[in-house]
């Protein structure tokens, strides 16, 4: 080796040296480990913002923080638009829970961050506002961090972390990404927010008619495409005027969201139920048969007779009737033929007696006219 590389080297030595003694070769490391949690904050939060809908939210949120740590507890608390009841999502160890904050602890929480954005420690807030503020029940939760979320029009929600399943305190670069994540989720979820308000009823919290009519589309799209079948139930109240002229409008209103609360416990999470004018409803039942879509319409018809509205010194019941009809993959078909048939089932219904259900039966006259308009689309399509 000649002595210009050797002087060379020994230059690049002498200069590494100074930079190791100086902590530069330190501070360069700590930069790229915080770019690196930069990018994995930016690509978490574009994996939350993608989603539209509140459950999808939250699962994207917890897959996150689980490859980081899991708290012993996690709730968010958030107060809807429309003046609707607070809605509560809990976690223990990352797994849903049961457990239910009362409202006495989100309006304290929610009064302290009406003018802060920024999160606190629960014993610092406790000590700020009186110990004596938060009863046991609270405290058995665990609360270490409590976040605001904030939107456009100010607070509209509260997350309550819990301590760490394994290990210390939540350190600062913890800290860091969680209250990163926090300010991505509290945008996702009040875009969510918005997105439900934009396709739901405001009286019911069911799904809108266009909403419904969409969602049909793409069942009948899936049922060609994999050959599944997918029932559907269009019902209304019986004699629902004169429930509104003996016992008034108000009674009336309360009786179509007593209606609306039954149709949700009745259905599952991938049912579509929805508000489709005045007191007519109807149900997407995902994946069953003629069997199965009878047999929900029945259990749906029994639980509205259990329905009691306090009208006054009396309490008074409700029926409804119900038609429904299969979603297949048969060429000819249309949401609009689909809810047709659905409703003249319905109607079937009411001239039998109400208080009934009914299916449809497409008989040969309906199977002709199907393969006909099944022809003339694919004439239509070649020309």
């Amino acid at each position: 080796m000649s002595d210009k590389v050797q002087l060379v080297n020994s230059d690049i030595l002498e200069h590494f040296n100074r930079l190791q003694k100086a902590g530069a070769l330190d501070d360069l490391a700590d930069l790229r480990k915080e770019n690196r949690e930069l990018e994995k904050i930016i690509n978490d939060a574009a994996a939350l913002i993608s989603h539209t809908e509140i459950d999808q939210i939250f699962d994207s949120f917890i897959s996150r923080i689980l490859d980081r740590f899991i708290p012993q507890f996690l709730a968010f608390i958030i107060q809807p638009p429309r003046g609707q009841p607070l809605r509560q999502y809990c976690y223990r160890n990352l797994q849903p829970d049961t457990a239910v904050i009362p409202q006495l602890y989100y309006d304290i929480l929610a009064g302290y961050f009406n003018d802060r954005s920024v999160p606190v420690l629960f014993t610092e807030l406790a000590d700020e506002l009186g110990q004596d503020l938060f009863g046991t029940d609270f405290r058995e939760l665990g609360p270490e961090l409590i976040f605001p979320m904030q939107g456009i029009g100010g607070l509209y929600g509260i997350v309550i972390l819990g301590a760490k399943v394994v290990g210390a305190s939540y350190n600062e670069l913890e800290k860091l990404y969680i209250d990163r994540m926090m300010r991505f989720l509290s945008i996702s979820i009040q875009n969510g927010l918005h997105h439900e308000s934009s396709i739901t009823d405001a009286k019911t919290g069911l799904f809108t008619h266009d909403y419904f009519v969409k969602r049909i589309d793409e069942e009948y799209a899936h049922a060609q495409r994999h050959g599944v079948r997918s029932g559907l139930l269009m019902l209304d109240v019986d004699h629902f005027k004169n429930f509104n002229d003996s016992y008034g409008h108000l009674a009336g209103d309360e009786a179509l969201v007593a209606l609306a609360e039954v149709l949700k416990q009745k259905t599952r999470h991938e049912d579509c139920v929805a508000r489709f004018g005045g007191e007519e409803f109807c149900i997407l039942v995902s994946n069953c048969n003629e069997e199965g879509l009878f047999d929900i319409a029945e259990r749906i018809r029994l639980a509205v007779l259990e329905i009691r509205i306090k009208c006054g010194a009396q309490s008074v019941g409700l029926s409804i009737s119900l038609g429904g009809r299969m979603i297949e993959g048969r060429l000819g078909l249309s949401a609009r033929i689909l809810l047709d048939d659905a409703d003249h089932a319905l109607y079937k219904a009411k001239n039998r007696g109400r208080n009934r259900t009914e299916l449809h039966t497409a008989g040969f006259l309906g199977m002709a006219t199907l393969i006909r308009n099944a022809r003339l689309g694919d004439l239509a399509h070649c020309s």
